[in-house]
Order: structure tokens, then C-alpha cells, then sequence
């Protein structure tokens, strides 16, 4: 709505996981090379943690995109399977093999025929799994079998779990100990410093064809920054508010006052007075009680 009002040529903040969104720092450019090595060379597991908006379904996505044509890829945006069971029915399903199974037993068999006839499906399995701290212990090891397919020598499974920091936790368990040992790398994300969370808002403007400068006053980034702490799902979400209330109030440099007005219609708070309101409103009678003097 607001794309034709600020001259942008598509909306340039979406609020669902969007990799064309995704600002990725030094560290984070380089643990994706490394996630992406290690897919390639079927060197272990991997996983992608962080708090909640830090990019890590953004991260999942990248991979899917990436080995899209090189592997089979399976990409479950939750990981909230009730059992054994479920876990490798939703593969079965998943891999598009008829029929499943009654029994654990019959769908693993099932999964490893399908990953093992290699002149039907030549490439390997990549099993991506985001919010797997919501998987259970027997789950996790389920998957860990997975990885153990192994033929002529190739792993036919690779494995990216991806969740909050517990998940991490939940890895030192003792019954998750030999899953825990094939662990060869951790994408560690995190909030964004207030450098970065310019230049996520900078790039996604410029792909949308607008420039950063032109549009927002460096006050209004540091308070973008201030109410967000660098998140970049609330920065998304408070960027994209903060241009719709600006194009309401035809603004066409958004300062402080549009992102006070976005955060408060966000976190469904009073709205804040205007720099004109508060000049407007009285100063408050003086209380002080005058005396005379003691001469008097």
C-alpha cells in the first residue's frame, strides 16, 4: 500500500521468514559457508540455534534454496512430532513413497529402500528440521538413525536441526550422547548490533528500489533501534508499521514522532503526543506555598 506513496517498486518489508530479507553479518556469511561445506561433503550434523526472530527459519530456507537441485530436500518448519512414529510417517509422506507403514519398523524400511535406489533417486537426503527444540528426546534419536544410511561409503542423510538455544541443551542429555558426537558445527544467531540493523533496513529498502537516507532520519533509526534491541523480526515488523502510519499521515521523511506512533500501535499502547501537542499542553500551577517575610 504505502510502495506507490514512497516511489518503491515492491514492498520491501515482509513479515514472514524472507531470505531476500535476511542480513547476514561476517560471522554469520561464514557459518553459512561452512553449513553449506559441510551439506556438500556429508561431514556431520549441524545445527542453527538462537533466540525467538533472529533469522533462523531465514537460515533454513537459505539452505533449501541452495541444494533445492543438488539433494532431495526435506524441510519441516516445526518440530513438533508426538512420537517415533509420526517422525517417520512425515518422512514417508514427505519423500512421496506410497503407501505407509503400520509399524516403525516397516516405514524405516521403506525409507531406507527408497534413499538406497539410487538409479530412481540419486541424491541424497537433505532433513531440515526447524523448531527442534520441540522434539522429544526419541525423536532426535530417530533422526540420529537416520544419518546412519550409508552406502558405498556416501551418507544418503544429512541432517540441520534448527531451534531455540535449549535446544542446544537438550543435546547434553546422556541418551542423546552418540547424536550429540556427530555435531560438527553450530550457527549461532543473534541480535543485530545498531550498524547492522541500518543496514538490514538499507538493504531491504534498495532492493525495493528506495534509499535509506532519503527516507529516514538517523533519529528514527537509533529509536528503531532503541524499542526493537536489534531483533530483526520486530525490526521488520516495526519498519513496515512505521511506513504505513507515515504514507497515512503523508509524511515522506519518517522521524521519531512515526516510529513512536508505529511501536505504540504494535504493542497496542496510547498513542504518543505530537512535538505540536506537548507545545500545546500548559505547565502545571506551581504548588509551592509563598510566605512572607518573617518581618512581615
Amino acid at each position: 500500500m504505502y510502495e506507490s506513496y514512497y516511489q518503491l517498486n515492491e514492498r520491501p518489508f515482509i513479515h514472514a521468514p524472507n531470505t531476500e530479507c535476511f542480513y547476514a553479518g561476517d560471522y554469520v556469511r561464514n557459518s553459512l559457508s561452512q553449513l553449506v561445506r559441510i551439506v556438500t561433503r556429508g561431514e556431520g550434523v549441524s545445527l542453527v540455534v538462537g533466540p525467538t526472530g533472529t533469522g533462523k527459519s531465514s537460515v533454513c530456507q537459505l539452505l533449501v534454496e541452495h541444494f533445492q537441485f543438488s539433494h532431495q530436500v526435506l524441510y519441516f518448519q516445526h518440530g513438533s512430532f508426538s512420537s517415533r512414529h509420526s517422525f517417520l510417517e512425515s518422512v514417508v509422506l514427505a519423500l512421496g513413497i506410497d503407501n505407509v507403514r503400520n509399524s516403525e519398523a516397516q516405514n524405516r524400511t521403506a525409507i531406507r529402500e527408497h534413499l538406497f535406489d539410487l538409479d530412481e533417486h540419486p541424491r541424497s537426503l537433505l532433513l531440515i528440521i526447524d523448531d527442534a527444540h520441540q522434539m522429544n528426546s526419541d525423536v532426535l534419536e530417530e533422526c540420529r538413525q537416520l544419518t546412519n544410511l550409508v552406502y558405498s561409503g556416501a551418507t544418503r542423510v544429512h541432517l540441520v536441526l534448527s531451534g531455540l538455544l535449549k535446544l542446544e541443551d537438550a543435546m547434553t542429555h546422556p541418551s542423546l550422547a552418540s547424536l550429540n558426537q556427530r555435531v560438527v558445527h553450530r550457527c549461532y544467531l543473534s541480535a543485530l548490533s545498531g550498524m547492522e540493523s541500518r543496514c538490514l533496513i538499507g538493504d531491504c529498502l534498495e532492493r525495493a528500489g528506495g534509499k535509506l537516507a532519503e527516507l529516514f532520519t538517523r533519529d528514527a533509526l537509533r529509536k528503531i533501534y532503541e524499542y526493537t534491541e536489534g531483533v530483526p523480526r520486530v525490526i521488520v515488523q516495526l519498519v513496515d508499521r512505521t511506513m504505513m502510519l507515515g504514507m497515512q499521515r503523508e509524511q515522506p521523511m519518517l522521524d521519531t514522532y512515526e516510529v513512536e506512533l508505529a511501536w505504540a500501535d504494535l504493542q497496542q499502547l496510547p498513542e504518543p503526543k505530537s512535538a505540536e501537542e506537548l507545545e500545546q499542553v500548559p505547565a502545571p500551577a506551581s504548588s509551592a506555598i509563598e510566605f512572607g517575610l518573617l518581618s512581615e
